[in-house]
């Protein structure tokens, strides 16, 4: 990531502090697995790098002020930044704060500026070209012509609502942690409707939504086919849905601090780069009693079942398996309001593979620790129990293979 700034570079073992500020362009790097801040001025026109390695402290209370300091260890010196972008700061420190935090960070390549921009080519931070934008407290509309966007933080902020237009843009990495969401229902009914576009479906990589105050995952999600890190701590989540099995390429889940009893038995099949299940609630036996399957029986089971025998399913159920097999993706306000519960409720048959609701299953369980690479979770827990769903009629599960 590039910034232009106004750049002082104070030599900590000198006798005098340098008070000389000079404008440069300051820019993340990486070469292999190392990463570093590479600095560009009149005093370094060859440029200056900084092994990241070597970071010993980030002073960032006046950061929301557009000001910033970076200490190393070796060489011993300081760098104090004064951006005139105090959102593009912002995102410069978190994306420094995640590569000391130790996460697998990817940035892009691109050369250091020919020249250093003077003070006076004031860059415009809604300019289309803009690839990284940060929001002060609510969305601004004005993103939407942003055609390259590629990381969008809408943290802290008030989002009452996320435009559908924004799945038209190449967002790659979403955050709304932290952010108000809508509490009426209609509001509630439409949020999610931009993660339903061609664009953001295949684009997006990261979705963070720590925070927000939900008690479910939106079914949207389904949609995100390329998605690898998923952030949803901090929230009232009771369960995961099965349709995150769904997500292949998920290889980051990160769910502490909510109300979890038990995981889909579908994401056992994997392993994680990370995962972080710390402090939710995965005691038995309440882990057994599967609270929002059995609320959903209560309600849907007797009206809707058919003759599991005979293979008469209700139209809904048809018409639910059907979207679940063609993957088109869809606003949730397309489709009967009955149809959006079966996708808390749906998943795979442990045996055959195919998708299967609760009126044709019968409910077990396995219990083992998640596999991953890193692993938070509480010290005194030895396993978690996983839901899994098989086919309540042998004869269909078997001429599935």
């Amino acid at each position: 990531m590039l910034i232009h700034c106004s750049l002082i570079i104070q030599d900590l073992t000198a006798a005098r502090p340098n008070t000389r500020s000079l404008r440069s362009c300051v820019m993340t790097k990486q070469e292999n697995d190392e990463y570093y801040v590479c600095v560009k001025n009149s005093m370094y026109p060859t440029i200056k790098s900084y092994k990241l390695t070597m970071l010993q402290n980030i002073y960032r209370n006046f950061i929301k002020e557009g000001k910033m300091g970076l200490e190393f260890s070796e060489p011993r010196q300081a760098l104090l930044i004064v951006c005139e972008d105090k959102n593009l700061l912002y995102m410069f420190y978190r994306q420094i704060k995640n590569i000391i935090d130790g996460n697998n960070v990817i940035i892009s390549t691109r050369p250091m500026p020919k020249r250093v921009p003077s003070k006076n080519e004031i860059l415009n931070r809604f300019h289309p070209s803009t690839m990284y934008f940060v929001a002060n407290s609510h969305f601004d509309n004005r993103i939407l012509n942003m055609r390259f966007l590629s990381n969008l933080v809408l943290e802290d902020c008030d989002l009452p609502t996320i435009p559908a237009q924004v799945g038209y843009l190449p967002v790659k990495y979403l955050s709304i942690t932290g952010s108000k969401l809508p509490t009426s229902k209609n509001e509630q009914d439409v949020f999610w409707n931009f993660i339903s576009h061609n664009t953001i479906s295949y684009t997006l990589r990261t979705l963070k939504m720590d925070s927000v105050g939900i008690k479910k995952l939106p079914f949207e999600i389904f949609f995100l086919i390329n998605l690898e890190t998923l952030s949803a701590s901090n929230n009232s989540l009771a369960y995961l849905p099965h349709f995150l099995g769904n997500l292949r390429r998920l290889e980051n889940l990160f769910v502490a601090d909510n109300l979890l009893v038990y995981f889909p038995h579908i994401l056992s099949c994997r392993t994680f780069k990370e995962i972080d299940i710390s402090n939710n609630s995965f005691q038995l036996p309440k882990s057994l009693m599967f609270d929002h399957i059995t609320n959903y029986l209560q309600i849907f089971g007797n009206s809707e079942k058919g003759s599991f025998e005979l293979d008469i399913k209700p139209l809904s159920h048809l018409a639910f398996f059907n979207l679940l097999h063609y993957w088109i993706p869809f606003k949730r306000q397309d489709i009967p309001r009955n149809l959006w519960t079966y996708f808390e409720v749906v998943g795979r048959c442990m045996l055959c593979k195919k998708w299967i609701l609760p009126e044709y299953s019968r409910i077990t369980h396995t219990f083992a620790l998640p596999s991953a690479i890193s692993t938070i979770k509480d010290h005194t827990i030895n396993g978690i129990p996983w839901q899994a769903l098989i086919c309540l009629n042998s004869y269909d599960c078997e001429r599935r293979f």
